[in-house]
Formats: C-alpha cells, sequence, structure tokens
C-alpha cells in the first residue's frame, strides 16, 4: 500500500487531467485521510498540499502493514473557504449511535442540500458544499446499512452539478464498520472527454486488497485499474476480527 501513497501524492502535485481543463496541475488546498488499524482510528488534516506535507506521509507509510483500511483525499477547491474546516475527510458523530468519515469530489447545488437537511442557509455561508452534504447525511441518516446508505447518497446525487464521487467509512457503537463509496457525475458534464477523464474514477481489485480511486491514479501506480461505470456504488463489509472484508456493488437510483 505505501506505493499507493506515493501514487496519491504524485498524482496531487501533477494532474494532466485537470491541467487539460485549464485549472492548473496540482490539489494544493489541503490534504487529509483517515486510517483503521489495531482498533485504532487515526483522521489527519493538513492545510498543507500533500505533496509539501513530507513527515505527514512518510509517518502514514510507516503504518501501512497487515490489516489496514485507509481514506485518504486531497483537495482542490471549489466552493467555501480555503481553511482547515473545510479540509477533507470530514468527521461526524451521530445520535443513531454511528461515527463516520467522508470525502466528496466535484460540485454539488449547497442550496439544495441545505433545503434537503432544514439548515439555516447562514450557519453555512463559508462551509463547502461537501461539508453541507456530510452535514445532511448526520441529520438524515438511520443506520449505516447498504440499503439507507443507497437512498440518501441517491439523493445527494441528484443535486451534482458536475459529480458525486464520494468515499466515506463507518464505525458502530457495537464495533461494526463498513466503506462506502460512490462514482457518478452528471451525463451532460461527462460528453466533453476532458471533463470525463478528470472525473473518472477506477477500481483495482487483487488478493487482499480493494482500492478505488480517482483517475490520475493510474497514471503513477501501474496495476491492472478498471473504470467504474458512472453510478456506481461500493459497500464494504468491514470484519476487524477476521481481517477480512466483502464488497458489494450497488446502483444509485
Amino acid at each position: 500500500m505505501p506505493p499507493l501513497v506515493d501514487a496519491f501524492v504524485m498524482a496531487s502535485e501533477k494532474d494532466p487531467y485537470k491541467e487539460a481543463r485549464g485549472k492548473g496541475r496540482e490539489h494544493r488546498d489541503g490534504w487529509g485521510y483517515v486510517l483503521f488499524k489495531d482498533g485504532n482510528v487515526r483522521h489527519y488534516r493538513s492545510l498543507r498540499p500533500v505533496f509539501e506535507d513530507i513527515d505527514a506521509v512518510e509517518s502514514l507509510k510507516s503504518e501501512l502493514e497487515g490489516f489496514v483500511v485507509l481514506m485518504a483525499h486531497s483537495r482542490a477547491a471549489s466552493q467555501g473557504s480555503k481553511n482547515l474546516f473545510n479540509t477533507q475527510p470530514f468527521g461526524f458523530s451521530t445520535r443513531r449511535g454511528f461515527s463516520y468519515w467522508i470525502y466528496h469530489n466535484g460540485d454539488l447545488d449547497k442550496g439544495k442540500i441545505i433545503e434537503m437537511a432544514e439548515f439555516e442557509e447562514k450557519d453555512l455561508e463559508s462551509a463547502s458544499d461537501s461539508y453541507a452534504m456530510a452535514a445532511y447525511l448526520c441529520r438524515r441518516l438511520e443506520s449505516f446499512e447498504a440499503s439507507e446508505l443507497l437512498k440518501h447518497y441517491s439523493a445527494l446525487a441528484k443535486t451534482a452539478k458536475t459529480s458525486f464521487n464520494t468515499g466515506t467509512l463507518f464505525l458502530g457503537s457495537d464495533g461494526t464498520a463498513a466503506g462506502f463509496v460512490t462514482a457518478y457525475s452528471k451525463p451532460l458534464y461527462i460528453m466533453n472527454p476532458k471533463n470525463w477523464d478528470y472525473v473518472r474514477q477506477n477500481v483495482l481489485r487483487e488478493d487482499g486488497l480493494f482500492a478505488v480511486g480517482s483517475s490520475t491514479l493510474e497514471l503513477y501506480f501501474k496495476a491492472e485499474w478498471k473504470p467504474v461505470v458512472n453510478g456506481t456504488a461500493f459497500y464494504v463489509d468491514i470484519d476487524f476480527e477476521n481481517e477480512a472484508f466483502n464488497v458489494k456493488e450497488l446502483v444509485l437510483g
């Protein structure tokens, strides 16, 4: 897994798909990760670009032995202030007895999400669309069963202006855990090949490894990546006790 982290760093520093859209080549508006390992959770966020946060990257790579679950995000801001608050992944604990950590890539209709969640717009004035999306889930999710996630993430996908690419790790008060990944972009948006290249998600399945990542990773980590069909969701059952996982492929509604 350390080579995947190296690829993540290189993709954040030089993203040719982003550059081809005239948006510059760097993802330099902060980064973060969540790591599950050996009965603990590490949640790290920094305003520094990942390719300049060398000590933190090396510390992360030193932990990637044995059975681990890792989720990482490198931000190229589109909405919301460029500050630590809006740096992802976000972390939430719900009144339903579970916690989750979440990231999102793409542009969403923030006003629509605020309306769906019955929030006050003034409270989220400086928050990103991604934060509003994550807060909606904290209010609306009753569990992290696959059917409940599919219901609410499908509703959020309909607010996408460009893409609704997300990753979430859930942890229950009873010790259960799961991951949920979505790969969705508006069909009209991805009719432009440059947009599709940029937002496309890839999946990698190897013995003991399941990974979903942005298209740029394939340029820096050579493996049997496969493009994810637009509108796909993955539900990952995580069994820490037996160091095992099971992946279910679903379709957003």
